[in-house]
C-alpha cells in the first residue's frame, strides 16, 4: 500500500467507524468535529481505491465494482445486534410498563438512526442509490434500513403483546380511567413510520405507507370497539335506560372516539371507527331511537331532538322516519290548536292567524335551530302546514262550498286590520325592529305592525294558502275599500306589501293592486292641481276626487242620484279641468264610492260635523229646504230607488239625526214612513262619522260574491295558460298539457283536472286547439 494514501482497509476502517457508532447509539454528545471525521471515514473508504482493489479492465468497471457491499453489511449487522439486545431486555416486559420503554426506546432508536444516516450519507447517494434504482432488493437508505431492523427485531417479536396493551389502555379509558395517551400515539406514530419504503415510487408508497398501521393495529382496534360497544348497548338495555339518557351516552361516545382519533390516532382510521360506531350504536338501534321521536316532540325536549337529529344524519335511512314523524306531529298539533278556538277564530282573523302563526313558529324555530334547516325536514314542516291552513275546524264551519275560500279571507281581514288607520301601527323605528329582531310570531302580532305582516307573507301562512287568488280576491276588493275610504294607515306599508307579493307570486299577479295604488297617486296630483286652479271660486266646495281606472277596480254599482247644487259646479268645473290633461277619456262618477262632511247647526244652535255617503249628504241637504218628508218624497227628489233609499233614511234615523214615525224594519225605513228632523238630536263628539251603517258590508256576502266569480276567472286564467303552452309547444298529449297547466298556475291556485278537461274541449270548440288525426290524446295548435 502507497504510504501517500489513505487507508482502505475496510476492517481498519469499520475500527475506526465503531467507536463513533456506540456514542451515536448511547445519546452521548459528539462534537462537530468527531462527527466530521466519522463522515470522512466513510467518504475516504468509499473513494480512495487501489488498483488492487478493482480489475484494471474499463473505466466503466470500476463503477460498476463500487466498494459499498461489505460496508452496508457492516452497518446491518451492527444496527441489528442492536435491536436484537435491546428486544431481549424487553422479555419480562408487559402492559404499560412496555409500552413506556418500547416508546421511548423508539424516540432515542429514531433520534440515533437518523445520525447514523447522517454519517453514511456518501454511501446513501452512491452506493446504495445505484443498487436501488438496479432493483436490487433489500437494500434500503441507512436511515430505512433502521427502520427495517426495528420492524424485523422489535416489533414483529413484540406485536403479540404491544397492541392487546394499546387495546387495554383504550378500553379502560372508555371505562373511565385516566390513561397516558402518549403510549398510544408514540406507537401510531411508530406503526407508520416503519410502513415507510423509500425502494418503490411516491405514489407506491404512499399506498402502502399504512399498510403496517392498518393491518397490526387498525383492524383489531376495530374488532375491539365493535365487541365493547355491542356489550354496553346491550347493557344499557337491560338496566331499562330511557332514550334522552341513550341520546346523551350515544353522543358522548361519538365524540370521545372522534376525540381520540384527533389525539392518538391516524386521521386515517376516522372514517372506519365513524361506520363501527354508527352501526352499532345508531344503526341497530334505530328503531329503539326513532320510536321516541313523537314523545321528544310532544314534550318540547328540542335538545334531545337536536341530539337524535345529529346521529340519525349519520347514518343511511336514519332521517325519513323522522321527517314523517314531523309532519304528521305539526299537522295534528295545527289541527288540535285550531279546533280549540274554532267558535271564536271563525269571524276573528286575529285570533285565527295568531293560532296559525304561534304552531308555526314553534316548528319553524325547531326545524332551524334543532334540524339545521335541513331541507326534507323544511318540506316536512310546508306540507303539515298546508294541510292545517287549508282544512281545518274554523274552515269546516263555513258552508261545504265555501270552505276552501275561509282561510284566505281570514288572511285578507287580517291584513286589512293592521293596514287600517284604526289599527295600532308602529313608528319607523319599531317597524325596523321588528324586522331586524328575531322574534316570536305571538310577539309580532302583538306589535300589529305591518313589518310583521310583511315577514309572515315572505315565510308563513301565505304561502301555504292553495288558491291565492281566492286571497288576492278578498284582499282586493278590502284594498279597494282602503284607498277610496282613504283608510289606509301607511302608504308605505301599502306599497311595500304588495312588492312582497310580486316578489312572491310575479307582476302579473299584483297588476290590478299595482294599477289601483298608482291611481291613487295621480288623483292627489290631479286635485292639488284643481284646488289651486280654482283657488279663488268661491263657488267650488272642498273637494278631492279620486279617478279609478276602468278595468282595474272592482266593478261599482252605477246610480241616478240627484246632487244638489252646491256640488254640482264643483263636479263640472273638475271634469273641465281633467279633460285639459287627458284629452279623449270619460268621467263616470261612482256616487255609491263617495263621501263627504256636512256641518251643520241646526240642533240646538251646537256645531256638528257629520262624515257622511253622497246619498246621505243629498238626504240631509233636503231638510235645508223644509224639515218633513215622506220616505218616497226624499226617493224622487235624491234619484235612488227604493231599496237604496229605505238603507240610506234608514241609517239616518238610527244614528237619531232624523225621525221616523213608523218602526223600522231592520236597519230600512219604510217608503210610507214621515221623516222629519229630529230637534232633540245630541252627540258629545263635534265630529260623528254617520256612513259606517251605509258602507258596513256583510262578510258572508262578500264571501259568495267572490266565490261566484272565481270560477270564471279560473276558467279564463287556465284557457290562457293552455293557449300560451300550446302556442310555445305546437303539440302536446293530453298528460303532459295537464301537467304542465298545473304546473304553471299551481302558484295561483290548484287546477282540477275536470275543469282543465272542459276547458280543453272549449279551445277545440273555438278552433284555438284540434286532436291529431294520427294519435287522439294529441293536441295540436291551431294558429
Amino acid at each position: 500500500m502507497d504510504a501517500d494514501m489513505p487507508e482502505v482497509d475496510l476492517e481498519l476502517v469499520w475500527a475506526k467507524l465503531c467507536p463513533g457508532l456506540d456514542i451515536i447509539f448511547r445519546r452521548e454528545n459528539m462534537s462537530a468535529k468527531y462527527y466530521m471525521g466519522l463522515y470522512s471515514t466513510v467518504y475516504n473508504y468509499c473513494t480512495n481505491l487501489t488498483a488492487a482493489h478493482v480489475p484494471a479492465t474499463a473505466e466503466s468497471q470500476l463503477q460498476n465494482n463500487f466498494i459499498g457491499s461489505d460496508l452496508y453489511s457492516h452497518v446491518e449487522n451492527y444496527v441489528s445486534a442492536y435491536t436484537t439486545a435491546l428486544c431481549k431486555r424487553c422479555d419480562d416486559l408487559d402492559g404499560e410498563a412496555l409500552l413506556d420503554f418500547y416508546t421511548k426506546e423508539w424516540d432515542s432508536y429514531r433520534f440515533s438512526a437518523k445520525v447514523l444516516d447522517g454519517v453514511f450519507s456518501y454511501l446513501n447517494r452512491h452506493w446504495i442509490r445505484r443498487e436501488i434504482d438496479e432493483g436490487r432488493k433489500e437494500r434500503y437508505m441507512v436511515y430505512m434500513l433502521s427502520m427495517v431492523l426495528w420492524k424485523r427485531d422489535m416489533f414483529d417479536t413484540l406485536e403479540h403483546k404491544i397492541i392487546p396493551a394499546m387495546l387495554e389502555l383504550i378500553r379502560l379509558e372508555r371505562t373511565g380511567h385516566t390513561i397516558n395517551k402518549r403510549f398510544i400515539s408514540a406507537v401510531v406514530e411508530n406503526l407508520v413510520e416503519l410502513g415507510m419504503d423509500d425502494t418503490v415510487s411516491a405514489k407506491e408508497e404512499e399506498a402502502k405507507r399504512l399498510d403496517i398501521y392498518k393491518n397490526s393495529f387498525e383492524k383489531k382496534f376495530i374488532e375491539a370497539t365493535r365487541d365493547f360497544y355491542t356489550n354496553e348497548v346491550s347493557v344499557f338495555h337491560m338496566e331499562n335506560g330511557s332514550c334522552t339518557d341513550y341520546l346523551i351516552k350515544v353522543e358522548t361516545r361519538i365524540q370521545q372516539e372522534d376525540n381520540r382519533v384527533t389525539l392518538c390516532l391516524h386521521s386515517s382510521t376516522g372514517p372506519p371507527l365513524s361506520g363501527c360506531c354508527n352501526d352499532v350504536m345508531i344503526t341497530k338501534q334505530l328503531e329503539f331511537i326513532q320510536a321516541h321521536f313523537g314523545r321528544l316532540l310532544m314534550d318540547k325536549m328540542d335538545d334531545h331532538l337536536a341530539r337524535m337529529y345529529r346521529m340519525c344524519l349519520r347514518v343511511e335511512n336514519g332521517l325519513p322516519a323522522l321527517r314523517k314523524a314531523l309532519k304528521e306531529h305539526v299537522q295534528k298539533e295545527g289541527l288540535e290548536a285550531l279546533e280549540r278556538v274554532a267558535a271564536e277564530a271563525f269571524n276573528d282573523p286575529k285570533l285565527y292567524m295568531s293560532t296559525l302563526l304561534e304552531v308555526h313558529e314553534r316548528y319553524q324555530g325547531l326545524v332551524d335551530r334543532s334540524f339545521s334547516k335541513e331541507p326534507g325536514f323544511m318540506k316536512s314542516l310546508d306540507s303539515a302546514a298546508i294541510e292545517f291552513v287549508n282544512k281545518n275546524a274554523v274552515t269546516l264551519r263555513a258552508p261545504p262550498q265555501l270552505q276552501p275560500l275561509k282561510s284566505s279571507e281570514l288572511l285578507s281581514r287580517y291584513c286589512d286590520q293592521l293596514f287600517r288607520k284604526s289599527a295600532k301601527m308602529p313608528d319607523e323605528n319599531e317597524m325596523d325592529d321588528i324586522q331586524k329582531k328575531v322574534v316570536s310570531w305571538v310577539g309580532i302580532w302583538a306589535c300589529l305592525g305591518w313589518g310583521a305582516l310583511l315577514r309572515m307573507l315572505e315565510v308563513t301562512i301565505f304561502k301555504y294558502l292553495e288558491d291565492k287568488d281566492v286571497f288576492l280576491k278578498f284582499y282586493t276588493k278590502m284594498f279597494c275599500k282602503r284607498l277610496i275610504g282613504e283608510l289606509s294607515a301607511s302608504d308605505e306599508a301599502e306599497s311595500t306589501f304588495i312588492q312582497k307579493l310580486t316578489d312572491t307570486c310575479g307582476y302579473e299577479f299584483t297588476t290590478r293592486l299595482t294599477k289601483m295604488f298608482q291611481d291613487i297617486q295621480v288623483s292627489r296630483d290631479l286635485t292639488s292641481a284643481f284646488k289651486e286652479k280654482s283657488a279663488d271660486d268661491k263657488k267650488c266646495a272642498e273637494f278631492q276626487a279620486m279617478v279609478l281606472s276602468s278595468g282595474s277596480w272592482p266593478n261599482f254599482p252605477t246610480s241616478g242620484l240627484k246632487l244638489p247644487q252646491q256640488l254640482v259646479v264643483t263636479i263640472e268645473n273638475f271634469a273641465a279641468h281633467y279633460q285639459t290633461k287627458y284629452t279623449g277619456r270619460r268621467l263616470n262618477w261612482l256616487y255609491s264610492q263617495c263621501r263627504g262632511e256636512v256641518t251643520t247647526t241646526a240642533f240646538k244652535g251646537k256645531k256638528y260635523v257629520f262624515g257622511v255617503t253622497t246619498p246621505q249628504m243629498c238626504t240631509l241637504l233636503l231638510f235645508n229646504e223644509q224639515t218633513t218628508f215622506t220616505a218616497e218624497n226624499i226617493m224622487e227628489a235624491t234619484g235612488m230607488d227604493g231599496k237604496s233609499t229605505k238603507a240610506v233614511v234608514g241609517s239616518l234615523v238610527k244614528n237619531q239625526v232624523l225621525k221616523s214615525d213608523k218602526a223600522l224594519e231592520g236597519d230600512e225605513v219604510p217608503l210610507n214612513a214621515t221623516i222629519t228632523l229630529n230637534d232633540g238630536y245630541t252627540n258629545k263628539k263635534v265630529r260623528v262619522d254617520l256612513s259606517k251603517m251605509t258602507m258596513k258590508a256583510e262578510p258572508v256576502k262578500e264571501t259568495d260574491n267572490v266565490q261566484k266569480g272565481l270560477d270564471e276567472d279560473r276558467k279564463n286564467m287556465i284557457a290562457a295558460s293552455i293557449v300560451r303552452i300550446m302556442k310555445a309547444r305546437k303539440s302536446l298529449t293530453h298528460t303532459n298539457l295537464v301537467t304542465e297547466v298545473i304546473s304553471q298556475l299551481s302558484g295561483r291556485f290548484k287546477p282540477k283536472i275536470e275543469m282543465i278537461k272542459r276547458t280543453v274541449g272549449s279551445l277545440i270548440e273555438k278552433d284555438y286547439l284540434k286532436r291529431s288525426e294520427q294519435q287522439r290524446d294529441l293536441y295540436e295548435y291551431v294558429a
